[in-house]
């Protein structure tokens, strides 16, 4: 110790400057850390496609109707046997989401084809290979929240890496982030958008340098200069600015409540312009300025040409999606929730274990100075979740961009928590000096560590796959069984003349291309569709729930109106007596439903088609519980027969 060095008399308050300074990183070489980075990236691109094939349960039909279907479509044409939802008829949703899986189910297919694969084969192929493109959006995601905490609070720290694990045992992020959701694809957007932005421009805060796989040329850190010298002088930096509106303003097109996110992000920022202190120049702005146009101009024409060749015309999705949902007020229809839903439910949903420290966390960000980053973060969430409450119609998914930040602000509360920082001990008597100790966590701490992690992974792995199960094991049942009763190896019809099978066996056993194979007397939107049924000539029919346009809002008719499942379930006789055998709906072979409907089945078959039975053929649990009393109990086939034969 020099001689000019005064003692330690003791703690001292923190300086709120000393917020604002770099911060640490782990002093080793910065190929170390590179290294470490491409490694981590490995790691988080396996483990996310393990979780997309561990994923066997259903959460929400959007997950398949609003990418995979309109995707189906796009890439095996109009006969493929798609459900195209009300949405896309009246152009409410931007086709750049299903456009990336239709290219995908396109190339894979085109592929499968060349090398002659079996039709069972192919079938299971494109059944899962959605998402596993999704994991690696979901991997892309997880990376860039761990390379912006990095940036944040030091490479290497133990307050980045607790951002790392804390992704990776999120039960939300098993859960939800390796489905086809356009949140999901919005989510990883979002936070790769906010890695790459000129932080510089907008807080006072300094990053540092990180450690980022995909930079070639001068880091990825804007540059910490000089007041004369400005934000945005390099190539590197004007480069990652692109990179961050264009991620941006696609996210925005995907879900126009993305907005509320940059609105948070930019006001300071252009407030920054009128601040003496400030880092930026004036040619910042001016380059902010025309990037934004460039870039936004982009992102817009990139989504109208999709649109123009998916829908055949002109239009703008983002538009027709505020008219639909505020002025004619259609969200309703799928439900209204309190305003405090997102405090009360949304949080504790996406974050479970963690939502204690998480309020810890949001309470000490919002106490720093305001021009602070984790405070900006803080004011993010807070305008977001506000903004969000006002409207009637709210999901847990909706503000699933907000889950990095949340990681991102409560990773120094649990760190701290679970390893606390090192202490300074009282001097020895012989050196009088005082030493630095690590300061382990106490058995409770130990303990409260192991039970939230072991918490998270039953939650995770009860709800991914567990949880409404059934419906998803009965769509592969029905491919499974459409396969052996309709397809032979090479994957044509039995009853095709050149499959070669005798016209007495062809009777008895096969499914002709005129039957229709299944009929799904269950709520709207249950199960799957073509996504996980593959084949065309696999047909079926299912009950409906399209809003009702056609009414005025805010009227009697409107607050009366009973959908096609509503109706059914207002009375299953009479639905079964007049709605089915149908040119619409006719008999198929199988009937699958939730198992309270069997005896209003049997009843009715058994008693308008006389001699004939309903036999159960699949039977499975689907879940424990369920919000809805229609989806309770098992998941149910069933076949009909002649009663006249044994069975």
């Amino acid at each position: 110790m020099s001689s000019n060095t005064k003692p330690n008399d003791g703690p001292k308050m923190p300086d709120a400057k000393l917020e604002n300074l770099p911060p640490k990183d782990n002093g080793l070489h910065h190929l170390v850390n590179e290294q470490a980075a491409k490694d981590a990236w490995g790691m988080l691109l396996v483990f996310r496609c393990m979780n997309a094939l561990a994923v066997q349960t259903f959460f929400q039909p959007d997950e398949y109707f609003q990418s995979l279907e309109p995707a189906w479509q796009m890439a095996f044409g109009p006969q493929s046997g798609a459900w195209i939802t009300w949405e896309w008829h009246h152009q409410l949703r931007s086709s750049l989401h299903p456009a990336l899986f239709a290219i995908v189910y396109f190339a894979a297919d085109k592929l499968m084809t060349f090398v002659s694969l079996f039709p069972q084969f192919r079938a299971m192929i494109l059944a899962v290979l959605p998402n596993l493109v999704q994991a690696y959006f979901a991997a892309v995601g997880d990376y860039y929240t761990w390379q912006l905490a990095e940036r944040i609070y030091g490479t290497g720290t133990k307050v980045s890496s607790a951002v790392f694990w804390m992704t990776l045992f999120s039960p939300w992020q098993w859960f939800c982030s390796t489905r086809t959701f356009s949140n999901c694809l919005e989510t990883t957007m979002t936070i790769a958008a906010l890695y790459f932005w000129p932080w510089a421009i907008s807080t006072e805060t300094v990053l540092g340098k990180g450690s980022d796989v995909s930079q070639i040329e001068d880091g990825d850190a804007e540059p910490i200069s000089s007041k004369d010298s400005g934000v945005l002088q390099t190539s590197s930096s004007i480069k990652h600015l692109r990179i961050s509106l264009l991620l941006a303003g696609v996210a925005c097109i995907l879900r126009p409540t993305n907005l509320l996110i940059w609105f948070s992000i930019l006001m300071p920022t252009l407030t920054n312009l009128f601040k003496p202190t400030k880092r930026a120049t004036m040619s910042d702005y001016v380059i902010l300025l025309r990037e934004g146009v460039i870039c936004g101009s982009i992102a817009l024409s990139l989504s109208a040409i999709s649109d123009r060749l998916y829908f055949g015309e002109w239009t703008f999705p983002p538009y027709q999606w505020l008219h639909f949902n505020i002025s004619q007020d259609l969200a309703v229809f799928y439900g209204r929730n309190d305003w405090h839903y997102y405090i009360s439910q949304g949080l504790p949903l996406l974050l479970t274990t963690y939502v204690p420290f998480t309020l810890v966390a949001l309470y000490q960000a919002s106490l720093l100075p305001s021009s602070n980053i984790r405070f900006l973060f803080t004011t993010t969430i807070f305008l977001t979740l506000g903004a969000l409450s006002l409207i009637s119609h709210k999901e847990v998914r909706f503000i699933y961009p907000l889950l990095p930040l949340l990681h991102i602000l409560t990773a120094p509360t649990i760190s701290a928590f679970f390893q606390p920082d090192p202490v300074i001990v009282t001097p020895k008597p012989k050196s009088g000096r005082r030493e630095a100790t690590e300061t382990s966590p106490s058995s409770v701490h130990r303990k409260s560590l192991y039970t939230m992690l072991l918490l998270n992974m039953l939650i995770a792995g009860y709800t991914s796959l567990s949880h409404q199960n059934g419906v998803l094991a009965v769509t592969k049942f029905l491919r499974q069984e459409y396969e052996i009763l309709a397809l032979d190896g090479r994957g044509r019809l039995l009853s095709d003349p050149d499959a070669g099978i005798n016209d007495d066996f062809k009777r008895q056993t096969t499914y002709t291309e005129e039957e229709t194979f299944a009929g799904f007397l269950m709520p709207c939107h249950s199960t799957p569709w073509r996504s996980s049924l593959i084949h065309p000539g696999l047909k079926a029919w299912a009950l409906g729930c399209e809003p009702p346009i056609h009414l005025a809002p805010h009227k009697p008719e409107r607050e009366n109106y009973r959908d096609e499942a509503d109706r059914f379930y207002d009375d299953p006789q009479k639905f079964l007596r007049e709605e089915i055998n149908t040119k619409e709906r006719p008999w198929p072979r199988y009937i699958v439903g939730f198992e309270g409907i069997e005896k209003d089945l049997k009843t009715f078959y058994e008693g308008e088609m006389k001699g004939f039975k309903v036999r159960e053929r699949w039977r499975t649990r689907n879940s424990h519980w369920h919000d809805d009393s229609r989806r309770t109990g098992d998941v149910v086939v069933w076949e009909f027969v002649d009663g006249s034969l044994k069975t």
